[in-house]
């Protein structure tokens, strides 16, 4: 539905916010491997801890926007990427082809406006629309409360969580999964 419009205005605690939502483009590289980078550097939502290089980015990007695993952004009036979401490949084998991994990143400027909401409620109306997606899975930080909070919200169901997978800063993290079938 969003792709069909030039701008959206979102209702924020911080006043009324206006974005589009787009495919990603080679473009929008460098914008969002530094909103990741960021969530590297300084979070746990995602388990990496070496920064991505420009490289590396190119290849996750081309890795993307085929068949059933687009990368969307959210953008503001001046065309500055505010976040993305990503449908990834599951798993390796080819019996997981119609299941994918959603991640949602947003730039710090951006947190706590609804842009997250938006993007999850475009990139699932988008899945629904495709054949070729039946089962969308989150795996959350365990202790991420605000995605866990915002995936259940958006009718995702528990898929089991397991304990202390990883370790980033120090802290010993586990993964919650949850999914929507479509």
């Amino acid at each position: 539905v969003f792709a069909f419009l030039d701008k959206m205005i979102y209702p924020s605690s911080k006043g009324d916010l206006f974005m589009k939502i787009r495919l990603c483009t080679e473009a929008d590289i460098d914008a969002v491997n530094a909103i990741y980078n960021h969530e590297i550097e300084n979070g746990v939502a995602t388990f990496d801890t070496v920064t991505r290089s420009k490289d590396n980015a190119i290849t996750w990007f081309n890795s993307h926007n085929t068949s059933n695993h687009p990368i969307f952004v959210a953008v503001d009036d001046n065309s500055k990427v505010l976040a993305y979401c990503s449908l990834s490949q599951y798993r390796d084998k080819n019996a997981f082809d119609t299941t994918v991994e959603i991640s949602i990143y947003v730039d710090l400027s951006a947190r706590r406006q609804g842009v997250a909401r938006a993007l999850c409620n475009h990139i699932i109306a988008y899945a629904k629309g495709h054949s070729d997606i039946h089962n969308i899975v989150s795996v959350i930080t365990s202790n991420n409360e605000k995605s866990l909070n915002l995936f259940k919200s958006l009718n995702f169901k528990d898929g089991g969580t397991i304990p202390a997978v990883g370790i980033k800063f120090g802290q010993t993290l586990g993964i919650t999964n949850l999914y929507l079938l479509v």
